[in-house]
């Protein structure tokens, strides 16, 4: 793929508005470096697969490294954690370039995701437990982990459930598609203290704002020399606090606005005159009855042929 002019090369690997869409990182730093890592690799025959699968490794040893608990540790650990999330962008590119984006490959690009949020935040709480001899460190780390682990899990929830009834359907529904929303580019930043509290916490459980902040502790702790990691302790515990809070947030939000309903009858309509209705344990779409005591009159015509 050398051959390919760096232009075209661009077209078909970078997904549709990646200079809009994603967050300011993946859009100014990681998809451009990510495309000249793609351009090195793919005459290599490296498939996305593969790719993802060398992501998940370098995410597994970052959160080992974390666990070493020193300052070293923490810098190669922080290296590895941005090499996973340059890795990550990479397989999107190989897939497109070779034709072979699949949902297989989606899966388990997700799958990878839910791994390295649960595993980075257990090895940051385990290395402060070995460095403190502290049990608290194990549990929030775990608290961490689980919670950002609910957050990411919440829509893949979500579209299991939607499986879930449409194997229970009888008769046709019409996909929507686009219903339920599309990418769209990042808002802006609010400005009223409520709603930027409640995205600067959102914010702080995306995990290339994770990264960053461990990074800047591993390069903070290693400057000031500090063995007892007193900057990492800092960082796992405001990183656990905004998960916590947004995790809880989203949950019992979603729950009471019906917000999993709201997105099915986006996605999934009965056609015209029809409606679905739950009958014996089945989603039943049948036609929509009408009260004829509301129903208008029908209009008279002098029309033979309309009448």
């Amino acid at each position: 793929m050398n051959h390919l002019p760096f232009d075209e090369l661009r077209r078909r690997c970078q997904k549709p508005g990646y200079r809009c869409l994603g967050n300011w990182m993946a859009r100014r730093v990681t998809r451009p470096a990510a495309l000249h890592l793609t351009r090195i690799v793919a005459p290599w025959g490296i498939s996305a697969n593969l790719a993802t699968l060398t992501a998940l490794g370098c995410g597994v040893a970052a959160a080992c490294c974390f666990a070493w608990a020193t300052p070293w540790g923490w810098i190669l650990g922080a290296v590895l954690l941005q090499s996973w999330y340059l890795l990550d962008h990479v397989d999107g590119q190989l897939a497109r370039l070779r034709g072979t984006a699949s949902l297989d490959g989606v899966q388990l690009d997700y799958l990878m995701h839910h791994t390295i949020n649960l595993l980075v935040p257990l090895g940051v709480g385990a290395g402060l437990f070995g460095r403190s001899a502290e049990p608290i460190w194990l549990i929030v780390g775990l608290v961490c982990g689980l919670s950002l682990l609910v957050i990411t899990l919440q829509h893949d929830a979500r579209y299991k459930a939607f499986i879930q009834r449409l194997k229970r359907v009888e008769g046709r529904l019409e996909v929507i598609g686009g219903g339920g929303g599309r990418p769209e580019p990042q808002p802006p930043v609010p400005r009223t203290p409520s709603r930027l509290l409640a995205w600067t916490a959102r914010k702080t459980c995306e995990i290339h704002v994770i990264a960053n902040l461990l990074a800047l502790a591993a390069l903070g702790q290693l400057i000031l020399g500090d063995e007892r990691l007193v900057a990492g302790s800092a960082c796992l515990a405001v990183i656990t606090a905004a998960a916590v809070a947004v995790a809880c947030w989203s949950v019992l939000y979603s729950q009471h606005s019906g917000a999993a309903e709201r997105e099915f009858a986006a996605w999934f309509r009965p056609r015209p005159g029809e409606q679905i209705v739950f009958l014996d344990g089945w989603w039943c779409v049948r036609e929509e009855k009408t009260n004829p005591a509301s129903s208008p009159p029908p209009e008279k015509s002098n029309n033979p042929i309309q009448g």
